[in-house]
């Protein structure tokens, strides 16, 4: 582990501590070792074995990767030419936010074409929301048939086989994500 990465470890690791209400002493007394190799672990001085870091996670509640993982940063930039592009005879997508860059389940779209049958029927296994720039469409989802326009938002569930005829041209926003949603 480089020395930047220790530090962020131990950076982790001290505000997981602290967030418990632990100090340095009694993190050291709970995981068996001195006062002073969590001093230096905190402050990245060094390294801690495997099996010190499995036990400071145990006693933290919380597993090694999650202490190992990288911040996200708080405000990311995504340049156009970081925003891939699909063309087809039928619509133009182009990737927004790229999954992996919130979350791998998420991910957001801006779609534009028509008039015509734009996406056919098909499933995915998340849920899905556009959001209507531009145009009129009729959305179909299961059984269901919608006619939607500039400013309608819809929100569903991707399972249940779904389609887009833009009725003239359209322009959508569309914002994919898997999981549990309460």
């Amino acid at each position: 582990m480089s020395r930047p990465d220790q530090k962020i470890l131990g950076r982790k690791i001290r505000e997981v501590r602290k967030e418990l209400g632990l100090t340095m002493r009694q993190l050291a007394d709970l995981v068996g070792v001195n006062y002073t190799t969590i001093y230096r672990v905190e402050t990245g001085k060094v390294s801690p074995s495997v099996v010190l870091l499995s036990d400071i996670a145990h006693h933290l509640g919380h597993s090694i990767t999650s202490l190992l993982e990288q911040e996200r940063p708080l405000c990311r930039i995504i340049r156009a030419k970081e925003q891939p592009e699909i063309d087809s005879n039928r619509m133009t997508l182009r990737l927004l936010l790229p999954r992996g860059v919130v979350d791998d389940n998420f991910s957001i779209s801006l779609g534009k074409g028509g008039p015509g049958d734009i996406v056919g029927r098909h499933e995915t296994p998340g849920f899905e929301l556009a959001y209507i720039l531009r145009g009129i469409c009729t959305f179909c989802h299961g059984k269901s048939k919608q006619e939607l326009r500039a400013g309608d938002l819809v929100y569903f569930d991707g399972r249940v086989s779904h389609s887009v005829l833009a009725l003239e041209p359209l322009e959508f926003i569309a914002i994919y994500f898997k999981g549990k949603v309460q």
